[in-house]
């Protein structure tokens, strides 16, 4: 099932502050300061700010006004909703490779996070210790998946009361995300090549077929097409984007038509996102590309940002008729 929803403006999180832009590159700066990652449920948006602050604003919040803080904590790497209920469930990673749950305005460290088999084999690459880099939920709520660099993908299906290994750390893994509307459907972008599980994140294949190298950084699913970023190397001068059916076990597809020949380096984890068949990626170089047919063909908007860290599509419902 496609995601039926219809863009209708981006939230991009920067080195340097959140931006709320249109479609045709009008641009607000929402928030001051540095943004680590975005996520959005029912209207609602959360954000990593300044490092340890987790704030929240509305789909038409174009105004700092407009955000509040919601809780503070120790320094928060990522972010994801889960559609428990009517309001989901705030989870969030941290740098020093915790999982926490927002639980009446306060963030709760998951202890079984700590005690997941094999995390005595997480090691650091990039940064001082592992960390959780990416979190994602299922579309039915029931299944939340922390990526772990370097750990693999960890998952939970009781809200984080216990936690499970699943593809193995050496994978190393940039980004895990989910399908939006399809439950067993979760896709991850990792050194060794675009991963796929279609069984809620249990169980794994990884393929670098038709890529120009193995190394992905950044994914994610638009209606069933998948988008996948990939270089040479965590220290790439050029980069690249590759779709693919999310159902295909064939040979992914290099996406071209409007793009740069190269990308100035990686597309980053949380620089690419979707709503229904539109793309958006934020490149090194603080560029934004828009597809509205699920990556066949691109436009570069024209706005100039400082470097992208997160990027998401602002959606709405198809009107009908």
């Amino acid at each position: 099932m496609a995601d039926s929803s219809v863009a209708t403006g981006l939230l991009i999180g920067t080195a340097d502050g959140l931006f709320a832009a249109d479609l045709d590159g009008a641009v607000d700066r929402v928030l001051d300061g540095r943004i680590d990652a975005v996520a959005r449920y029912d209207g609602r948006w959360f954000a990593v700010a300044g490092g340890n602050r987790l704030v929240r604003g509305l789909d038409h919040a174009r105004r700092d006004h407009a955000w509040e803080q919601v809780a503070d904590g120790p320094r928060m790497t990522a972010v994801t909703v889960a559609p428990e209920s009517d309001l989901g469930v705030v989870f969030v990673g941290t740098a020093d490779a915790q999982v926490l749950r927002l639980e009446d305005g306060a963030l709760v460290t998951l202890d079984a996070f700590d005690s997941v088999a094999g995390r005595d084999e997480w090691h650091a690459v990039g940064s001082s210790v592992p960390y959780v880099r990416s979190l994602t939920a299922t579309a039915d709520g029931r299944t939340v998946l922390a990526n772990v660099h370097v750990g693999g993908i960890p998952r939970t299906t009781d809200g984080g009361r216990s936690w499970s290994p699943t593809i193995e750390p050496d994978a190393d893994v940039h980004e895990v995300r989910a399908h939006p509307t399809r439950p067993e459907v979760v896709v991850a972008a990792a050194a060794v090549g675009l991963a796929t599980s279609r069984d809620g994140g249990s169980t794994w294949t990884v393929t670098t077929a038709g890529m120009h190298a193995s190394y992905a950084r950044a994914v994610v699913v638009a209606d069933d097409t998948v988008i996948v970023s990939a270089s040479e190397g965590p220290f790439a001068q050029r980069g690249a984007l590759y779709r693919r059916a999310v159902d295909s076990d064939g040979v992914v597809e290099r996406c071209t038509d409007g793009l740069p020949e190269w990308f100035p380096g990686n597309v980053d984890t949380g620089c690419i996102d979707a709503g229904g068949s539109t793309v958006a990626v934020g490149d090194g170089g603080g560029s934004v590309h828009l597809s509205h047919d699920a990556g066949r063909e691109w436009s570069r908007l024209a706005i100039e940002l400082p470097p992208i860290r997160a990027i998401a599509v602002v959606s709405g419902a198809r009107e009908s008729g």
